[in-house]
């Protein structure tokens, strides 16, 4: 087996075992794929099975305990109890599975549990899809009570969403939002993110900062970037386009990758520090610069506006993340929902969650983390 083109080796196996885990070959009450285990069935080092375990614990999808080893991390039951006992509320989301989305799902579901709700999962492969499967959920023969809508990029089913709302059917968005027609979600202060983060790296003595992105057309994306300008302005530092440009980095070649990255390195002027819209594209990024055809070209700190992150304490990077309270808006998203059906008639509202950022920095040639749980 080989990672997809494009695809680093950690993001690989990470994937692959959340499709293993999806596909039920793996249970709470057996034990998880070891660290060698996972170095012989991908044929990849130590220090990337041990990004991929430590990465997968942090996100909540597997836990370890002491003298046992790693579990899958019991997760709500996605029942079907009898008529009668509670509505059904459907979770839509694109079917790229993530560590992110897994936790949004599991506090969504605990919520829902306790609430006396049902969860149904539904994944969406296009922006096409997506519409269709918010009009057969809300429309359709055997409708849904509510909905919980994780919009792809480029959504066009904000039109849907009006039209279940007007019907009287509850859609609560998460993670992000339509900016031209009133809803309800549930989201994170992203433009507080995208600010503290580079407030954090300004403190830490940089002045010259990047910033690189996976998905651009995502209104959290664009939260964020205002933030990271408005930190920029507050501190007397020019903003330049080259560095902060809302395009893809994860959606390009390995060798376009770091043809970029060797661009900006190599300059005259160069970016000390590189921050990333996410951590998926952290990962790559790191593992980009540690593959780079010339070698590593200096020190470089590397910051991530949303969840935490483990490298390994042999790189020459040091981390720095901002932890998002993913969980709380499932929860969140649950609670909303629930109100719309017990009666609440008032106008849409956005519920923002804050990011709660901590530091624990070890030193500049080692790892420094900027975090907060999950």
């Amino acid at each position: 087996m080989e990672p997809p083109h494009g695809v680093s080796l950690f993001a690989w196996v990470k994937q692959e075992l959340l499709d293993s885990i999806a596909r039920g070959e793996f249970t709470p009450d057996h034990p998880f794929v070891t660290q060698r285990e996972i170095v012989e069935r991908f044929g990849v080092s130590t220090t990337t099975a041990i990004r991929a375990l430590n990465e997968l614990v942090t996100d909540g999808v597997v836990v370890r305990r002491r003298g046992r080893g790693t579990f899958v991390a019991p997760r709500p039951a996605l029942v079907r109890p009898a008529a009668g006992a509670g509505s059904t509320i459907a979770y839509v989301s694109p079917d790229e599975s993530s560590g992110h989305e897994s936790v949004l799902l599991a506090g969504l579901s605990a919520e829902c549990g306790e609430l006396g709700h049902r969860v149904a999962v539904e994944h969406t492969s296009s922006i096409e899809h997506e519409a269709q499967v918010l009009r057969a959920l809300g429309m359709g023969a055997r409708p849904v009570e509510g909905i919980v809508f994780f919009p792809r990029e480029r959504s066009v089913a904000a039109g849907v969403v009006e039209e279940l709302r007007r019907a009287g059917r509850p859609v609560v968005l998460v993670d992000r939002y339509f900016s031209g027609t009133p809803t309800d979600a549930v989201l994170f202060d992203d433009e507080a993110v995208g600010y503290d983060v580079t407030v954090a790296m300004i403190e830490r003595g940089h002045t010259n900062l990047a910033v690189l992105w996976s998905e651009v057309e995502v209104t959290s994306v664009r939260d964020r970037l205002a933030g990271h300008r408005r930190a920029l302005r507050e501190h007397g530092l020019p903003e330049l386009p080259e560095w902060s440009a809302l395009r893809t980095y994860t959606g390009l070649g390995q060798d376009v990758r770091q043809d970029r990255l060797l661009d900006w390195l190599g300059a005259a002027t160069r970016p000390t520090a590189l921050i990333g819209g996410n951590a998926p594209t952290v990962a790559l990024v790191v593992d980009d610069l540690l593959a780079l055809r010339t070698g590593f070209p200096g020190s470089l700190e590397i910051a991530s506006m949303d969840l935490s992150l483990t490298f390994d304490s042999a790189s020459p990077l040091s981390i720095v993340a901002a932890g998002l309270p993913t969980r709380v808006m499932g929860r969140e998203a649950a609670r909303l929902v629930a109100d719309r059906l017990g009666g609440d008639t008032s106008p849409p509202r956005h519920v923002v969650l804050p990011a709660e950022v901590r530091v624990a920095d070890r030193g500049r040639n080692t790892l420094g983390v900027i975090g907060a749980a999950t």
